[in-house]
């Protein structure tokens, strides 16, 4: 579910907002839900803290009455991390010009001048968030990232047959395609990499994608590359029963 945090200090435009972004989300069958609506900056930051929502919708008021304004809200939100979408809603377009010095990626300005085109604007914006969430969702399924020194590379899954504990201690070995590369870490771990990393035995993750053959007799996995690895007897059993669909 997607999480929609609402921060306006008027009460009634918040309660207005509250009441059309509702009606988009039941209208339009949505998987979203408002986490917080609140006239208060410091509260909404605070709950954004502790609930570190994965991915969240930020509907800001530039303007607010407060210490800290709508821009300055988003910088903080940013420098939290996560998956986030920010729109801002404003009565002085003027202001908008000022979140190209905070850098905060805002998805949509809202006017509030229009009142009657608010329902239309966040049905719009609302189903962008959704597909820009799940394009990155993809994304991730297609990538993993792994840190070689100072540097995070970026490597297609598709490209991936198998990881290995290295001869070096606290080393694995990444087996691609077109070669092969070594970089800090622990196997244990790479299996929450991605859906497709399965740990085959205690020296190897492989890539289920990158499978040719599997001999049980031998406890022996071959790859698309012809690479054979070894599979423990428990995982034999599982890719067993994952190859013939139980």
């Amino acid at each position: 579910m997607i999480n929609i945090y609402i921060c306006e200090d008027d009460p009634k435009q918040l309660q207005q907002l509250q009441q059309i972004i509702n009606a988009v989300i039941v209208d339009h069958q949505l998987d979203m839900d408002i986490g917080l609506a609140s006239q208060d900056p410091h509260e909404l930051f605070d709950q954004i803290k502790i609930h570190r929502p994965e991915r969240a919708i930020y509907i800001l008021d530039i303007a607010l009455h407060s210490d800290l304004n709508g821009i300055q809200l988003a910088d903080r939100i940013r420098n939290l991390g996560g998956h986030s979408k920010i729109v801002f809603i404003t009565a002085h377009i003027e202001l908008s010009l000022t979140v190209f010095q905070y850098q905060v990626e805002a998805l949509d300005f809202i006017l509030k001048d229009f009142p009657d085109q608010l329902y239309n604007r966040f049905n719009k914006v609302l189903h962008v968030a959704e597909e820009r969430f799940k394009s990155e969702e993809k994304a991730k399924d297609s990538y993993v990232q792994i840190k070689i020194g100072e540097t995070i590379r970026s490597i297609d899954v598709k490209s991936i047959l198998f990881f290995e504990s290295s001869a070096n201690p606290h080393k694995i070995v990444v087996h691609l395609d077109d070669g092969e590369f070594e970089y800090y870490g622990l196997l244990k771990n790479v299996s929450k990499m991605n859906h497709n990393f399965y740990r085959c035995h205690k020296s190897y993750v492989v890539n289920l994608t990158k499978i040719k053959k599997l001999d049980g007799r031998l406890r022996q996995l071959t790859m698309t590359n012809g690479e054979q690895i070894l599979c423990s007897a428990q995982a034999c059993r599982y890719l067993s029963r994952l190859s013939n669909g139980n």
